[in-house]
């Protein structure tokens, strides 16, 4: 799948003879819209590999206590993302652990600095992706924006509403994005995608009669 999609689309992938809407994506080809802040592929590692392509329109960072830098993805709106109500999107948090520094830290990709967390929304199923990966700032974290190249993440389900359909697992991420620091919209948007898979969870398992807790514990003896 190509990085040019038309505007304002539902992308549909296919794979293993399965096909499903996943997305809203917006791109500003043809006409006006909003500001693409950079964009991440997802690449399945399977036989019929399947690819996903985020664009993101909001993309903020902070500098935080326990992590180097937070960042927060979305080719969601910052409104609806706040308020949670949306049924297609991807919303990404990558943690940028440490920075690389040549001849003090190790500059290949077969280094890990970052972990991952990528929801999607499909169609009103959400899916928990988790992974880490390899990535090369640009720049200063203390100024106004910062702009990062991710190479070879790794992405596997991690925990997903019932409807939700796996075309992914596992994956790799790549791709670069350029975020604004503003140290309190992540902490608001970090507390909303809480708030959007807790709640996605919660109302699947009380639909299933299970708690998330119980249905990791199921497919952990699965395996």
């Amino acid at each position: 799948m190509g990085a040019s999609m038309p505007t304002a689309t539902s992308m549909t992938i296919k794979g293993l003879g399965l096909s499903m809407s996943l997305l809203l994506l917006w791109t500003g080809a043809g006409c006006a819209g909003p500001v693409q802040h950079g964009s991440l592929r997802a690449q399945s590692l399977g036989d019929d590999p399947v690819a996903l392509e985020g664009e993101y329109i909001t993309a903020f960072y902070a500098d935080g206590s326990s992590v180097e830098t937070s960042f927060i993805l979305s080719d969601v709106g910052l409104d609806q993302l706040l308020s949670g109500q949306f049924s297609r999107g991807q919303v990404v948090r990558v943690d940028l652990l440490w920075v690389p520094k040549p001849g003090a830290t190790p500059m290949d990709s077969s280094a890990t600095n970052v972990s991952i967390q990528y929801v999607i929304v499909a169609d009103g199923e959400l899916g928990v992706y988790a992974g880490a990966g390899f990535a090369l700032p640009e720049g200063d974290a203390s100024g106004r924006s910062l702009t990062v190249w991710l190479r070879d993440g790794s992405l596997n389900l991690l925990e997903s509403t019932d409807g939700f359909i796996d075309l992914l697992s596992p994956a790799k991420l790549t791709g670069s994005f350029t975020a604004t620091h503003n140290d309190q919209r992540v902490r608001q948007l970090s507390a909303a995608l809480r708030r959007l898979v807790n709640d996605a969870l919660r109302s699947n398992a009380r639909t299933a009669g299970t708690t998330p807790i119980d249905r990791r514990i199921a497919r952990l003896a699965e395996e």
